[in-house]
């Protein structure tokens, strides 16, 4: 069974595992890396992990079969709101995971922000995710002005 659901700072260890699955087994999906994520880990420890939960929106977790296999952060802060973390485990692509994460997004952000712009950044060479976005309702918008490897692409709500 795929199940999204939306955890809070409780489940800092679920986010940390999921995170450091992903830093390291798709390094070039993220502007993070897994060594500046194990340092600060080392240095700040649960602070760290807690600062995920800081901001305002939702941190989602994607489950199969109750093992966690994928993470998704909504940001609303000014402007458009920015889907961050987004990663699916290999064993759970092509199954909808990916699909299901973003549309619990954006529900949540038409639910809470109606109106509100989802942006986010990817990489320009990751095709299944371009794709995946696309599929979602995302457009791309250019290039990311902060990183020449990712492209910006939105989800522009019905108004």
């Amino acid at each position: 069974m795929n199940e999204v659901r939306e955890i809070d700072a409780s489940e800092w260890e679920t986010w940390r595992a999921l995170r450091l699955r992903a830093l390291r087994e798709d390094p070039d999906a993220f502007a993070s890396t897994l060594a500046t994520a194990l340092e600060r880990d080392a240095q700040d420890g649960e602070a760290y992990w807690l600062g995920y939960f800081s901001r305002p929106g939702p941190a989602l977790i994607a489950e199969v079969d109750g093992a966690p296999v994928g993470m998704a952060r909504v940001v609303v802060e000014d402007g458009p709101a920015h889907l961050y973390s987004m990663w699916v485990a290999p064993e759970a692509r092509g199954s909808g995971v990916g699909a299901h994460l973003i549309t619990t997004g954006l529900d949540w952000l038409a639910a809470h922000h109606p109106g509100r712009t989802l942006r986010l950044e990817v990489v320009e060479a990751n095709l299944p995710a371009r794709r995946l976005c696309s599929r979602c309702g995302f457009a791309v918008v250019g290039p990311n002005p902060e990183d020449a490897a990712e492209i910006v692409m939105e989800h522009v709500p019905d108004r």
